[in-house]
């Protein structure tokens, strides 16, 4: 094998002369690549036939001429200028079995007729167009409409292109840095099986019909659950959102709050839709990735098919409904905002008693909506009546600002969405890593300043003690007993939220006790520090992959679907009773559009 520092290996002699009479002209005259520069001469390189079309299509845009291809073959192409009469014309020639060519020929000089100059040129093809607006559309979520590229084509080149052939150019800029959605579908075995070498404890699973056609994906990054299950509170929001790719098919996110109060991914799903089926496969992967866990709470909207899986696959698990879903759904029904205010203080209440005379006066303001409260299970939606450890988390929210985080990449086809998971979390485990090794409090910043703020409520607060860890401290009439053996407080959020509440810490005050010593092993440092301990790596590029038989030659085809007709939709049907929001401009202040739509004077 010889190198012939052409960035290929060559093992044919024959081929080993060639390459050596070349070598001199190869050093004055590099191998060209990109579409950028418009500039020919003789003996240039190219490190493909399709190379140099390129750069002869670009040249022709630039220069505002065409040519045609008189002779095109595996090892020779010759091109000429379309107007006869004109002498400009290339040829180059294959350079031994390698996939090189070289220009050996070059009539750089034009005399086109005018006439023959100012037509449409033949050569703005929508492959060409994608491929000088690649670069455009690298990253995710690059806003480049079709009529940008429409009106950047004309004001470059002076070419007026049609709005079919800027999309089509669009679909292949995007197809060659994405790769189509079919061979995307075909390399998610070998990348899974990547992904878990490169990431111990990762567990991934993919599930095809008789026909191979993909039906459900799993994955839960092994770092996320190793930290889960040392440092995060046993509290898990479900949730389902749309894709908008090609083949459509729904996301599922199982995520929860790390002791910073920030979302912590646990695991993804994809499937066909949010059906019976779907939720219960992709419940019961979740189940076998974390195992049986004691206190378990599950959080959701009330879609059917969830509840369903999970009082069959967590019969021992808590399941509450989110209760901004809840409200939104009273706003719908019952037209009034009073119901919906006090729903929220009903739900949010710490003590029974509350609960009640704010449940009471709902009752009698709209006895229909107190009765749809009431079938729900009180115990689902409300703080005070809630039967397990639901600490502060009363909504899915945490998964709701993930949906809006992969916003632009649910329109990846599948792989490139995966990939995009990861290396979601793959940024969110370094920064938050670093974040909590900043840290100089004993608690993390969030639960740091919520104790804080209690503390400064509790100032003032008259402890009257009864023994040595128990008191009665009174404030403004109100009184609550506490118990610092048992962490425990009658005004109970000391006892939900697993954070000392005022009369807690002024009990502390007195008895001379480290409030610090109460709180819940989820709120230090330490545990944010461990909930992001391990790393996630990168799976490298498909080419160095090491991937064995039987995995890369597995089947994976798209799944069964049918694209609806009309425009597909690119945002979410707003949920019941949520209400259009009115957009601020940042520039004129005013209400109803945006920075970019704003015609309004500066005042």
């Amino acid at each position: 094998m010889i190198d012939t520092s052409d960035g290929f290996i060559h093992d044919n002699p024959t081929i080993i002369e060639d390459v050596a009479n070349e070598r001199q002209n190869m050093m004055q005259q590099p191998i060209v690549s990109g579409i950028s520069d418009d500039h020919l001469e003789e003996h240039q390189i190219y490190s493909s036939k399709k190379e140099l079309q390129r750069k002869l299509y670009m040249m022709a845009l630039k220069r505002k001429f065409e040519f045609k291809t008189t002779k095109s073959t595996t090892k020779l192409l010759l091109v000429e200028c379309f107007d006869k009469e004109c002498k400009w014309r290339v040829r180059a020639t294959k350079l031994g079995i390698s996939n090189m060519f070289q220009i050996m020929k070059f009539y750089s000089t034009h005399t086109c007729r005018l006439d023959m100059m100012s037509r449409d040129n033949r050569h703005a093809s929508s492959w060409l167009i994608g491929e000088s607006i690649r670069e455009t559309y690298q990253g995710i979520g690059c806003e480049f409409r079709l009529k940008d590229i429409v009106a950047d084509i004309r004001k470059q080149y002076g070419i007026q292109i049609s709005y079919d052939k800027a999309w089509r150019a669009k679909e292949l800029a995007l197809g060659s840095i994405r790769g189509s959605p079919e061979e995307s579908y075909n390399t998610l075995p070998s990348y899974c099986y990547v992904l878990e070498q490169k990431n111990p404890g990762t567990i991934t699973d993919i599930v095809t019909d008789c026909d191979n056609q993909f039906k459900y994906f799993f994955m839960s990054i092994g770092a996320s659950l190793a930290g889960f299950h040392t440092s995060i509170r046993p509290v898990v929001a479900v949730d389902g959102t749309f894709l908008k790719a090609k083949y459509f098919g729904t996301l599922f996110i199982a995520a929860c709050k790390d002791g910073n109060n920030q979302i912590y991914p646990l695991a993804f799903g994809i499937g066909d839709s949010e059906n019976d089926a779907s939720w219960e496969w992709f419940l019961q992967k979740l189940h076998d990735a974390i195992g049986h866990i004691d206190d378990l709470f599950v959080i959701s909207d009330r879609h059917g098919s969830i509840e369903k899986a999970v009082h069959k696959v967590f019969p021992h698990a808590r399941h509450g409904v989110c209760t901004y879903h809840v409200g939104q759904n009273l706003k719908t029904k019952f037209k009034n905002p009073a119901i919906h205010k006090l729903f929220h203080d009903a739900a949010h209440a710490y003590r029974v008693s509350e609960f009640n005379f704010i449940f009471g006066q709902l009752e009698m303001i709209d006895p229909r909506a107190a009765r749809y409260l009431m079938d729900i299970g009180v115990d689902r939606w409300t703080r005070s009546y809630s039967t397990g450890k639901r600490y502060n988390i009363m909504t899915t929210g945490i998964v709701e600002s993930l949906n809006v985080v992969l916003k632009n990449a649910r329109d990846l086809p599948v792989l490139q969405l995966v990939e995009e998971l990861r290396n979601l979390l793959q940024k969110w485990f370094v920064t938050r890593q670093q974040q909590a090794m900043s840290m100089s409090t004993e608690l993390t910043m969030w639960a740091d300043g919520e104790l804080r703020s209690r503390y400064n409520m509790s100032a003032t607060y008259l402890v009257e003690p009864i023994n040595s860890k128990e008191c009665n401290v009174n404030y403004a009439g109100i009184s609550a007993q506490v118990n610092l053996d048992t962490r425990s407080c009658t005004c109970r959020q000391f006892d939900l939220d697993h954070i000392p509440c005022a009369h807690a810490i002024a009990a502390c005050r007195f008895y001379n006790i480290s409030c610090y010593t109460l709180c819940s092993k989820y709120f230090t440092t330490k545990a944010l520090l461990s909930s992001y301990s391990e790393c996630i790596y990168p799976t490298g590029n498909e080419i160095d992959w090491v991937v064995p038989n039987h995995i890369r030659d597995k089947v994976v085809l798209p799944p069964k679907t049918r694209r609806p007709t009309g425009r597909p939709r690119k945002v979410r049907i707003p949920s019941g009773g949520e209400g259009k929001r009115t957009s601020r401009c940042s520039r004129c202040g005013q209400y109803g559009h945006n920075r970019k739509t704003c015609k309004r004077p500066i005042p």
